[in-house]
């Protein structure tokens, strides 16, 4: 795919030359990306309950509710460490989570535009946790590092498992799980650090049609092919609620989708 030129030209010795101006030269893009199934190509989540080869116990099956999986992965985690799943085990393997197609080159074309650019913010908005999110960026070469990152929080026990602590406790938004209403959480950001020229949003599941929602006609959004979030947009309803998206929509299987629509 092509990329769509925005650049403007300038007036440059009486005619009009290419390139930026002083003034598009500091435009401030905010880069935000959730992580599973969008940066890493499949759930961080239950590649961990790969580590283990005994079934989850009946009684922690039942602790999930359809609400509360950041509870319940608090649970599972313990259960985990208990069956060997150590701390580093865990570590070692969210390190060798497979990417999706194309997206480290494109998180670290994004994370050095930040040289040429500071007023541009690279941040992850997800459901998984600051541990695993941390390591697996930490594990590339060079690291990544973002801005901010808008998680559930994790620290390691005295005996050696994960414990989870919700980012939130959110009532008010019915798209999004108590623990984190991406939208508001994605509003907040914007309404710190911003304003943003453009606000560049990549994800695949429910909630990201939360975070969308958030967007201006200025805005773009890229949604992943065949999964929840381009079904929920071509249904129109979700959870009872409309889903009116105002910005504008690129569907992507690969990061070089993304790349080739991005302004750094």
């Amino acid at each position: 795919m092509a990329k769509r030129s925005r650049k403007s030209r300038k007036l440059c010795c009486g005619c009009l030359c290419g390139g930026e101006s002083e003034e598009e030269s500091h435009v401030a893009y905010l880069y935000a990306f959730d992580f599973d199934h969008t940066i890493v190509d499949q759930n961080s989540d239950s590649a961990v309950m790969e580590i283990i080869h005994d079934p989850i116990p009946e009684n922690l099956q039942r602790l999930y509710d359809g609400t509360n999986w950041t509870e319940y992965m608090d649970k599972i985690f313990r259960f985990v460490a208990d069956e060997g799943g150590s701390f580093d085990v865990i570590a070692s393997k969210i390190a060798m989570l497979k990417p999706t197609d194309g997206m480290i080159p494109l998180l670290q074309r994004i994370a050095s535009s930040r040289n040429n650019n500071p007023n541009s913010k690279f941040v992850i908005v997800s459901d998984a946790n600051t541990f695993f999110i941390q390591t697996y960026l930490n594990s590339r070469n060079p690291p990544l590092i973002p801005d901010a990152i808008i998680t559930n929080q994790a620290t390691k026990t005295d005996e050696g498992y994960l414990k989870l602590t919700p980012y939130e406790h959110q009532q008010t938004c019915p798209l999004c799980p108590r623990n984190l209403c991406k939208g508001q959480a994605l509003q907040r950001y914007i309404d710190l650090k911003g304003p943003f020229h453009r606000v560049y949003y990549t994800g695949d599941g429910g909630n990201d049609v939360c975070a969308a929602r958030t967007l201006t006609e200025n805005d773009v959004v890229f949604v992943r092919r065949n999964f929840a979030m381009e079904k929920i947009i071509a249904h129109g309803t979700w959870k009872g609620q409309t889903i009116e998206i105002k910005a504008r929509i690129v569907y992507w299987d690969d990061a070089n989708v993304i790349e080739d629509e991005m302004d750094f």
